[in-house]
């Protein structure tokens, strides 16, 4: 496809939060919250599509407003105020994969619609991690990553939609998928900061794409009307199916050789430039808007 050529018709764009729309301090470039402002007022519709359970969503990224959300990296849709999918763990498959990742010796945290549930030493590896990109206290209990940091009391293993694993060791991600790869999908480096010390467990067939499969077939839509833009592990499937995929130049190797292109980071107004790349939006004038429009 020319990927600079109007749509024909209104897309479905599907965004990931974490790196595609916020930065590492959860900041969201005013030219982003722009550019999804303009989609929306020409008809598209815009969703997020995040790994972060649906208690995760930073309420600065829910004032935007947006027409529906992927979340829990594909467990969860909700749409017009209904969960049209909900896949998650059972209660003995949470159990056993929270043993494993003890005997392990890494941290985790249970993620569903109705909870977060994370360890001890989770919660203070975040913690560290945290104020390492500047947060204070209030900053991590008043955003989208409190979850992360304040003690839930007893931990719940009978509602979560997937595991988020963690550790001191870059090896976490090797151990866990050696361990548990053939039966689920292990991702790696999906906290900030951590890289291969991270990871996420979620049932094999649950992924971002097969959630907007969902979505876009309730919708009369098919996978060629939608537009996917993330930067990590739980974006490569809806990159590949979706009509067209983006990644941020932020983005990981792994992510940037599954999209049609690559954008700018998310500091450089790369949501922006790839909504002008797309013609979801109208140039404003001469400059780089013009490149953008032209590329």
């Amino acid at each position: 496809m020319h990927l600079s050529s109007p749509p024909a018709a209104p897309r479905l764009v599907f965004l990931d939060i974490d790196g595609t729309l916020t930065n590492e301090r959860g900041d969201i470039p005013a030219s982003a919250a722009a550019a999804i402002a303009e989609a929306r007022s020409r008809g598209h519709l815009v969703f997020i599509a995040t790994g972060r359970s649906p208690l995760e969503i930073d309420p600065r990224v829910d004032a935007l407003g947006f027409d529906g959300l992927v979340a829990g990296a594909g467990a969860y849709v909700l749409f017009e105020g209904d969960w049209i999918v909900e896949n998650e763990l059972t209660e003995a498959q949470t159990r056993r994969l929270a043993g494993i990742l003890d005997e392990l010796g890494l941290d985790y945290s249970l993620q569903g619609r109705r909870g977060v549930y994370p360890t001890a030493g989770h919660r203070a590896r975040m913690e560290r991690v945290l104020a390492s990109f500047g947060y204070t206290r209030a900053d991590m209990e008043n955003s989208g990553v409190r979850l992360h940091v304040l003690d839930p009391g007893e931990i719940r293993y009978d509602h979560a939609a997937k595991i988020v694993f963690d550790g001191d060791d870059p090896s976490a991600y090797d151990l866990v998928t050696a361990r548990l790869g053939e039966e689920y999908v292990v991702v790696g480096g999906t906290l900030p900061g951590l890289g291969t010390a991270s990871g996420e467990i979620s049932p094999r067939g649950v992924h971002k794409a097969a959630a907007i499969e969902v979505l876009a077939a309730r919708l009369g839509r098919t996978m060629a009307d939608t537009v996917a833009v993330g930067d990590s592990g739980n974006d490569i499937e809806m990159l590949r199916a979706c009509g067209v995929g983006v990644a941020m130049g932020n983005g990981t190797d792994a992510a940037k050789a599954v999209a049609d292109f690559v954008t700018d980071a998310v500091q450089d107004d790369g949501l922006r430039n790839a909504f002008l790349r797309l013609a979801l939006i109208a140039p404003t004038g001469g400059g780089s808007d013009a490149a953008a429009s032209a590329a």
